[in-house]
């Protein structure tokens, strides 16, 4: 089994041709529900590139229906059996550090390596390693993606076949209920279904590679191939690009004069390079219709009727999965020493629980909103909702720059331009008086591009009521 520690490795990953074959052996399986979870995992892992944890905690509150994307949060609390595992190789980490800077264990030992009564020595040694530690971990840090960076944003309403996999999902589970190893064993359940493909070759880390390869075959620079798989460093996105070979390729036939004859950067057909993806022809025994009879697409409109249905309603803020203390595993305080307690989860967001924002439903904090990614941005308004550039410019620009007119301009424009200016004018009015400039010059126009008049105007004002008064504060108090 491959360690979760490693790197996917590009070499690792499935080429088109047997990742096609890896799904049709998914459409093999008899039971639908597995199969539709098999369908699920292979289009996550095999096209978006998801990690298995990122894959296993993955709930509709993730996804903006709106846009077609799925939202990897920062912070999801769980108290899941995996992110008991987690906060405990977290835990003991840290009390290995501590030990070590203490020079009371060797320096070069890496916790991931240490044998499991090695471990258990830490954990008895450390000072670090007591229950309530460990406790805070689990309800402040988990769950968490791998990564700062892997809190990202995966786009996925481009393909119809993705969108009505993750809708068909969600219409009969919240998440998916498995752990590691049976995801592992169905994955190879359906490498085994396939035709010619190694079952024993294939699980979910180098289905993640197939994934990256797919993106590394769509993107055209690093950064965005590094923000798309949630890597700290962009020199795996790199290595990805140059494995793909595409724009060295087109790079060289420029060199030599050729460029009318370099093979496209982007594939020009995707539905033929990716008909899994980009070909929402329906195959036989699929649990969900990407494209009906009647040739209705699961596009952009029923991505929008799916938010409007549930627009209206709460979402939890605890993550469904099922708290899951692992009693017996080596190294783990016993029953009497901890339990899960829910109550004790900080909420996503930075939510308080007395917060107004936040109610109780069958004991459990919800709020309302559509996706997590809501709570840490209010202002993720739906385009389709807000109102028209002219009604917003008439309710709120508008109203702003009439009572800006209404006043008595020289009032608050001569003391800023004495000696004491900024002083006199205080920072509350000189914010105010900033902030209606910036509406008068720099709004206007339904936030076009200001003109070079406006411009010069902004620049005087701001010279005017910044610049002049700072400068002569200053020049009185160190001249």
């Amino acid at each position: 089994m491959t360690s979760p520690n490693v790197l996917p490795s590009a070499d690792k990953a499935l080429s088109t041709d047997a990742y096609f074959r890896l799904y049709q052996g998914a459409l093999q399986i008899e039971n639908r529900e597995t199969r539709l979870v098999a369908c699920t995992v292979i289009l996550l892992a095999g096209r978006l590139g998801l990690r298995l944890q990122e894959i296993q905690h993955l709930r509709e509150e993730w996804i903006d229906w709106r846009r077609g994307e799925i939202h990897i949060p920062a912070y999801d609390p769980c108290g899941c059996k995996r992110c008991w595992i987690t906060a405990f190789d977290t835990w003991g980490r840290r009390g290995l550090k501590e030990l070590q800077e203490h020079g009371e264990w060797e320096s070069g030992a890496s916790w991931k390596d240490l044998l499991v009564a090695d471990r258990e020595e830490v954990v008895q040694l450390s000072d670090y390693c007591t229950v309530k530690n460990l406790e805070e971990i689990l309800y402040t840090e988990r769950w968490q993606p791998k990564y700062d960076r892997s809190a990202r944003v995966i786009p996925f309403g481009w393909s119809e076949r993705i969108t009505a996999c993750l809708i068909a999902f969600f219409d009969n589970h919240d998440y998916i209920d498995y752990q590691q190893y049976p995801i592992n064993r169905l994955i190879r359940r359906a490498a085994e279904n396939a035709d010619g493909l190694d079952s024993g070759a294939i699980s979910a880390h180098p289905l993640r590679a197939t994934g990256l390869t797919f993106w590394a075959n769509i993107v055209t620079d690093p950064k965005t191939m590094r923000d798309l798989a949630g890597w700290q460093d962009i020199e795996t996105a790199v290595q990805y690009l140059r494995v793909s070979g595409r724009l060295t390729t087109h790079k060289v036939y420029n060199l030599m004069g050729k460029a009318d004859e370099a093979p496209p950067v982007v594939p020009t057909e995707p539905e033929y390079c990716f008909p899994i993806v980009s070909n929402p022809a329906p195959f036989n025994n699929e649990p969900f219709t990407p494209l009906t009879p009647d040739g209705v697409y699961c596009d952009e409109d029923v991505r929008i009727a799916r938010y409007h249905e549930q627009r209206d309603n709460t979402i939890p803020l605890l993550h469904p999965r099922a708290g899951n203390v692992p009693h017996g595993r080596t190294g783990f305080p016993d029953e009497d020493q901890l339990s899960y307690d829910p109550s004790q989860h900080d909420l996503p967001g930075h939510l308080s629980r007395d917060s107004d924002r936040v109610s109780v439903e069958d004991g459990q904090p919800v709020t309302v909103a559509t996706t997590l990614a809501e709570l840490e941005d209010v202002h993720r308004i739906d385009p389709s909702e807000r109102a028209d550039p002219g009604e917003y410019r008439a309710m709120n620009v508008n109203s702003q720059l009439f009572d800006y007119h209404d006043e008595d301009r020289d009032s608050d424009m001569i003391p800023a331009a004495t000696l004491g200016g900024a002083a006199a004018l205080g920072v509350g009015q000189l914010g105010a008086r900033l902030d209606r400039e910036w509406s008068e010059y720099w709004l206007a126009g339904n936030g076009a591009s200001p003109t070079a008049e406006r411009i010069a105007t902004g620049t005087v004002v701001y010279t005017l009521l910044v610049v002049l008064p700072l400068s002569l504060n200053l020049s009185l108090l160190f001249g």
